[in-house]
């Protein structure tokens, strides 16, 4: 009995870890965010309770993370933007994306580097994250809202756009992005 539920653990695993998909690595995934930039410098920024305590409150979020990787793409001596790489879970398993954010808080790209669910992976596709294209913190940026919901997809649709608030929370955050610009 033992054996065979050690065997059905090693074969859901398995299947699980098969199902996940990798579009683009971390550079790939920057060079679409960032593709005239000069150069992109990496940081981790880490979030102090204080801050996590405000960003919750404000944004009725969650922020579990303790640290958070963001890329900063400058040209000619001028940011261009700033990424972040987050992860949202969709129905059961983690869907990895980049977002990137103008100086002036508008999402200039996202794009899905790591998709493991085995369904709803019209997220992946240009048709539903173009929508984002242009949002800043103060829109919705929900589902049903100003989101449309992909059909088949609705769990991946919700963890896009939460991620997607939460970049833009970050983001002004850390650098001021939006703020009276």
């Amino acid at each position: 009995m033992l054996r065979t539920l050690k065997s059905f653990m090693l074969l859901a695993a398995l299947l699980a870890s098969a199902s996940a998909e990798t579009l683009l690595t971390q550079e790939q995934a920057i060079k679409v965010v960032f593709p005239k930039s000069d150069s992109v410098q990496a940081e981790v920024k880490a979030l102090t309770p204080k801050q996590r305590k405000a960003l919750e409150e404000n944004t009725g979020l969650r922020f579990p993370e303790q640290e958070y990787p963001f890329f900063v793409a400058t040209s000619k001596g001028q940011a261009d933007g700033y990424a972040v790489i987050l992860n949202e879970i969709g129905k059961h398993e983690n869907i990895t994306f980049i977002v990137g954010v103008s100086p002036k808080g508008k999402v200039m790209e996202v794009a899905v580097m790591e998709y493991r669910e085995s369904r709803g992976g019209e997220v992946k596709e240009q048709r539903f994250l173009s929508q984002f294209k242009g949002k800043k913190s103060t829109d919705p940026i929900r589902v049903n809202q100003d989101i449309i919901n992909h059909t088949g997809a609705t769990l991946s649709s919700y963890a896009i756009a939460r991620g997607v608030r939460r970049a833009l929370a970050l983001t002004q955050l850390f650098y001021g992005t939006g703020a009276g610009k």
